[in-house]
């Protein structure tokens, strides 16, 4: 069968890399070649950016009700495509399609969403009380230029949106790079950029690996990078920032801790850890891939959370009856696979999972698995696996659970779990951690931001505020006199 062949979109035209060469991509559940993409030279970025460059001409000015009716129009095409994209990004990344068709039809509400903010907003305003007399400022807002998105291979409808739709209300252009572990996601998308007949240039689409990426994030022309992807990665974005000065934001990895009380509410409690720790494959950025738990509730919540995972059913992504699919590739297995060995041999024991799963046509398909820890020395309660592992330990006082969750090179997201309000308020405010989930997990919103610190990144995307960190400010001052006096006085 031959591989479906994707290319470049480029200033409004499919284009091959300018020196033709391609790599393949593989269908996880299969583990066979299906499709390709270009393998982008600096060239081939080169001339993306330049397009873009010269579409922030015109977009950067245009009226805000003339972004607005893009942002719908690409809204109403994800609703409208939505089973078809869903389709695309599951067969490319192992994802289940019924939340891949979630995510793609959601996102029509984060274009409205954006739509009804530029509506609304204000780019400009006076400063008030000014201590100067005779003096008028004003604090304008303006597009900030070209921006570079590069994307990873999970969530791709909802981590392109997060940074697309703000960025088109915001006036910018902007160059998107596909991951290439699965890059077939955004090139369907770029049919749907092209359907709605955006000006040409103003999103543009590359494909390619490190090479691409080092050429996109370090180009003298790029005004801001938003990465989502791995920490080791995000260290060369930052190197490569100091070549143009671009801004960044950088939307990284976690180790986030699940703190279950003994007041918890158990089903509640064992419904979320199931949702934050396996859904999505475990390939997700905010897993609750470290549960702390209380030690006079362990014994009976292990057996009834091992009880659950051990129902949970791995399988085609297509079909509607699988929980869980295949990991995305290769590399990542043996890595999951090499983090747990490492946490035997420091004293871990493997309560369930822990192994490949078989007789599903598909080497990547890896068991669900829960690991009990003696503390958080060992590998896997510290390392970020991207796959479907809970370690869990055991925690005594409040105060205890605390610097468990807090001790972590990471800080992107929590959870706790207690009935108690009071208890829930303070240990939420305690927790190192950019999100905090209370009695839930796995929540998304266009109206809500989401964020890390230390080594899962900075910055922010979704949320009101999401427009402006794609604007830059600039100050005008207007003086209603003029000036006969010394010219070396001090103002």
């Amino acid at each position: 069968m031959s591989l479906k062949e994707y290319q470049n979109f480029i200033n409004g035209k499919w284009l091959n890399a300018s020196d033709n060469l391609r790599f393949n991509s593989i269908d996880p559940s299969t583990e066979k070649e299906w499709c390709s993409a270009p393998e982008s030279s600096p060239s081939d970025v080169d001339q993306a950016v330049l397009a873009a460059k010269e579409a922030f001409k015109t977009w950067s000015i245009s009226q805000a009700e003339e972004r607005g009716h893009y942002l719908r129009l690409l809204g109403d095409k994800m609703l409208e495509h939505a089973e078809h994209l869903g389709r695309i990004e599951t067969i490319d990344s192992g994802k289940l399609l019924i939340e891949t068709t979630f995510q793609a039809k959601y996102m029509h509400d984060y274009y409205k969403f954006y739509n009804d903010q530029l509506l609304g907003m204000s780019n400009e305003k006076t400063v008030p009380n000014i201590d100067k007399e005779s003096m008028i400022v004003t604090e304008r807002y303006e597009p900030m230029g070209v921006l570079a998105f590069l994307l990873p291979f999970n969530s791709q409808s909802f981590l392109l949106t997060t940074k697309l739709a703000p960025a088109l209300a915001a006036g910018c252009t902007c160059v998107i790079k596909s991951s290439e572990i699965a890059p077939a996601f955004l090139a369907e998308f770029g049919k749907l950029i092209e359907e709605i007949d955006l000006p040409r240039g103003v999103v543009n689409i590359i494909h390619g690996g490190v090479a691409c990426g080092q050429s996109l994030t370090s180009h003298k022309q790029i005004n801001k990078v938003f990465f989502t992807g791995g920490t080791n990665t995000a260290s060369h974005i930052i190197k490569n920032s100091s070549e143009n000065f671009a801004q960044l934001n950088l939307e990284l990895g976690g180790k986030s801790a699940a703190i279950v009380f003994d007041d918890c509410d158990v089903e509640n409690t064992l419904n979320n850890l199931i949702t934050g720790v396996y859904s999505g494959n475990g390939e997700s950025c905010i897993s609750s891939s470290l549960c702390l738990l209380q030690e006079n509730i362990y014994d009976e919540f292990m057996s009834k959370l091992i009880e659950r995972v051990n129902q949970i059913q791995l399988g085609s992504p297509l079909e509607p009856t699988s929980n869980m699919g295949p990991l995305a590739h290769e590399k990542q297995v043996k890595f999951i696979e090499m983090q747990i060995a490492q946490s035997i041999d420091e004293g871990a024991e493997v309560l369930i999972g822990g192994k490949r799963a078989e007789n599903l046509g598909s080497s990547l398909y890896f068991e669900p698995t829960i690991i009990a820890c003696p503390d958080r020395s060992i590998s896997s309660s510290r390392i970020e696996l991207f796959g479907p592992v809970l370690s869990v330990i055991k925690f005594s006082t409040e105060e205890e659970a605390i610097s468990i969750a807090n001790d972590t090179e990471y800080g992107l997201s929590s959870g706790v779990f207690t009935e108690s309000d009071e208890k829930s308020e303070r240990v939420s405010k305690l927790i190192d951690a950019g999100i905090v989930f209370i009695n839930c997990y796995r929540y998304i919103s266009p109206h809500v931001s989401f964020q890390g610190r230390h080594h899962s990144g900075y910055g922010f995307e979704s949320s009101s505020d999401a427009i402006q960190t794609m604007q830059v400010r600039k100050s005008i001052w207007n003086s209603t006199s003029r000036i006969t006096e010394d010219p070396f006085k001090i103002r």
